[in-house]
């Protein structure tokens, strides 16, 4: 998976409102995936859009 591709389907995992936090999408991810996304979310506003989009989406689903 291309480094994009892996970002997006982590954000897709936060919308899907089946995760509560931002180690549970981690956790679903492949191995080579889980490194390109972690390494992406050392952005501290990266980090928090996901944490965000992740709390949403699990309230709204609820």
């Amino acid at each position: 998976m291309t480094t994009t591709s892996a970002i997006d389907r982590a954000f897709e995992l936060a919308r899907s409102g089946h995760y509560r936090s931002v180690s549970e999408i981690l956790r679903r991810l492949p191995f080579a995936d889980k490194a390109v996304v972690e390494a992406h979310l050392t952005q501290p506003a990266a980090r928090r859009e996901l944490i965000l989009i992740c709390s949403d989406a699990w309230l709204s689903a609820g």
